[in-house]
């Protein structure tokens, strides 16, 4: 099955409904993207996606990284289209913040969409190189940046971020990971072990260049202790240059259900002692207090909507390719006739599901991207900071709820080829098996509805999340009489009213927290996909309305007619059918039901 994406909806996002203009006139951007590049760029992106990238998606699967005598290997072609992207601008030097010609995100990442739905496994090699590289130029020294940025940029070297360990998964602050001072001041010895580290090594460039959270003699205990360096697997000297091993080993790659052609690996730091780090940052001050943690997730707005984004891109590719099998398999009959099974009301069901889902999260995602940009790139100082405030709001939605749904959604897409979609002969199933591991990155999914309900909704004084709720219930009110989506409309300020009551709820129990935290717990994840539907619900029928603006302009016959069509039908199948579920989970956090946490533990175990 070819590969094929909606680059029709991506446009959309970019040139009819974000204010996609207001981010290109940022001085960043100016001198160098206009709005008439937006469709030059998704169509060679989407060109790069297919036939460059494309093939070496299932030839990674079926021949994953191997480790062997000490070296991990990757599979055939990904040396090759790693340097191609990274050298031909659809890579790091286009998604870093503060270099010349960088893309807006909007613009980057609807590109980058394409290119990491064509290989999944692929795309976690430059978005952990961009990573590593956002690391540095924001925090690094000029002379860091003349050091490890050029070939970083240029697809010669690679990087990664290292936080797990064995005995440290979600509390980082656990971490057993040692740095040592050495006669130079900025030159640290670094020893320890991490894991589960993306990418982490492999045979697509010459050195890789690892971001290490590690804690120095006198770190405090706790995240507050830890420190970050830079440790290359090969020293590099000030002027750039590659030298001799730095003590950094590959002890095991972990054998995955899915993302076979990405390395994720176990590393062991300073065996034989003679592994050293550049300290990023300032050293610890007088309490054994350092920022690395900080610094770290300084980029996890971004990081953690891309976690989303990566997910729902995933199951848009799952949905194209399963709509392409039901126009050309034929079972069954219709008034006597055998037909296409998109003829069958089911599937069709099914297909609307995929759509309405995957098209309402890519227009959550694209607000966040939209609201980063301006965030960072804005000279109106008041509109930038309540822009990274929806955006900070925007990311727990998007991680969790967006790959969550992808799950399901991909889900669908096999049941849409039927006993075949089960088999390896058809593509969908390996994405179900690729983007299982994206509810898990960046934070499991109870992370992030802790995050909502724990943080977001109670970050200065609960002022942004009020603006965030207010901004929704304008929309509402501004299109209650919108032609043909009153009765729509109407569904979301009922939802609305719901996810309000929950609001207050949650911040009751806020409030009596040393009573209340356990609920607030058990419902955090309930929480979050209320608002999550809630908001996809208004971005999609928001899309419909600027759809039948234009519909009432075109002739019967136009050839983008049936698309403008879709938007709407996306806008009306979301909302009779998936907001719904914000009353049922609304009823369901409101009995605070506490069964799960009054039985007793051993009922929990299977003996």
């Amino acid at each position: 099955m070819e590969f094929k994406y909606n680059v029709r909806d991506l446009k959309f996002i970019l040139k009819e409904w974000l204010p996609t203009e207001e981010v290109l006139a940022c001085d960043r951007f100016k001198e160098y993207f206009g709005i008439e590049d937006v469709d030059p760029i998704m169509t060679e992106a989407y060109k790069v996606a297919r036939e460059v990238v494309s093939p070496i998606n299932a030839e990674g699967d079926k021949n994953p990284v191997r480790f062997e005598n000490g070296e991990v290997i990757s599979p055939p072609g990904y040396k090759e289209v790693f340097q191609f992207l990274q050298k031909n601008g659809w890579g790091s030097s286009s998604e870093c913040i503060e270099l010349d010609g960088g893309m807006p995100l909007v613009l980057y990442k609807a590109a980058a969409e394409m290119i990491a739905a064509a290989c999944p496994a692929m795309g976690s090699n430059i978005k952990l190189t961009s990573g590593a590289a956002n690391l540095i130029i924001e925090f690094g020294t000029q002379a860091d940046k003349d050091r490890f940025l050029p070939k970083m940029l240029s697809g010669d070297w690679q990087g990664t971020m290292n936080l797990t360990e064995p005995s440290a998964g979600s509390d980082v602050g656990d971490a057993l990971t040692r740095s040592y001072p050495t006669d130079d001041p900025s030159i640290w010895k670094i020893k320890g072990t991490k894991m589960f580290i993306t990418a982490g090594d492999g045979s697509i460039c010459e050195n890789t260049v690892h971001m290490v959270l590690a804690r120095p003699p006198q770190g405090a205990k706790g995240s507050a202790g830890l420190g970050l360096y830079i440790v290359p697997k090969f020293w590099v000297d000030e002027n750039g240059n590659m030298g001799k091993s730095n003590d950094v080993t590959t002890i095991a790659i972990e054998h995955k259900m899915g993302l076979n052609g990405s390395a994720t690996t176990m590393l062991n730091f300073g065996e034989n002692d003679e592994c050293y780090g550049i300290m990023v940052g300032k050293a610890p001050d007088e309490k054994g207090r350092s920022k690395g943690l900080g610094m770290m997730f300084n980029m996890m707005n971004e990081s953690r909507i891309g976690t989303g984004h990566n997910a729902n891109n995933q199951a848009s590719e799952a949905y194209a390719l399963a709509a392409q099998y039901t126009i050309d398999r034929v079972q069954g009959y219709i008034k006597g006739q055998r037909v296409p099974i998109i003829k069958h009301a089911d599937v069709r069901r099914m297909l609307m599901d995929m759509k309405a889902h995957t098209e309402g999260i890519r227009a959550m995602i694209f607000k966040g991207f939209y609201n980063l940009d301006i965030a960072g790139n804005s000279s109106d100082k008041a509109k930038a900071k309540e822009c990274a405030d929806v955006a900070a709001i925007l990311t727990p939605l998007v991680k969790c709820y967006g790959s969550e749904t992808a799950v399901l959604m991909t889900a669908e897409a096999i049941q849409c080829l039927g006993g075949v979609g089960y088999t390896k002969e058809y593509p969908v199933e390996q994405y179900m098996r690729d983007s299982k591991v994206l509810t898990i990155w960046e934070g499991t999914s109870f992370i992030h509805g802790n995050d909502l309900v724990g943080r977001k909704m109670t970050m200065d004084d609960g002022v942004p999340f009020k603006k965030f709720m207010a901004s929704i219930k304008d929309f509402i009110e501004s299109n209650n009489s919108a032609p043909g989506l009153e009765k729509d409309v109407a569904s979301l300020g009922k939802a609305y009213e719901a996810a309000e009551e929950i609001w207050q709820l949650i911040m009751s129990w806020q409030a009596n927290k040393a009573e209340k935290g356990e609920l607030i717990n058990l419902y955090a994840i309930r929480t979050l996909f209320i608002f999550a539907q809630l908001y996809v619900a208004m971005c999609l029928l928001d899309q419909a309305i600027v759809a039948n603006k234009i519909i009432a302009g075109l002739p019967a016959d136009h050839f983008d007619l049936n698309f403008y069509k879709g938007k709407v039908a996306s806008a009306r199948y979301y909302v009779n059918n998936s907001l719904p579920n914000v009353f049922t989970l609304a009823q369901v956090i409101k009995n605070a039901d506490t069964t799960v946490l009054e039985v007793p533990e051993e009922v929990l175990i299977v003996s």
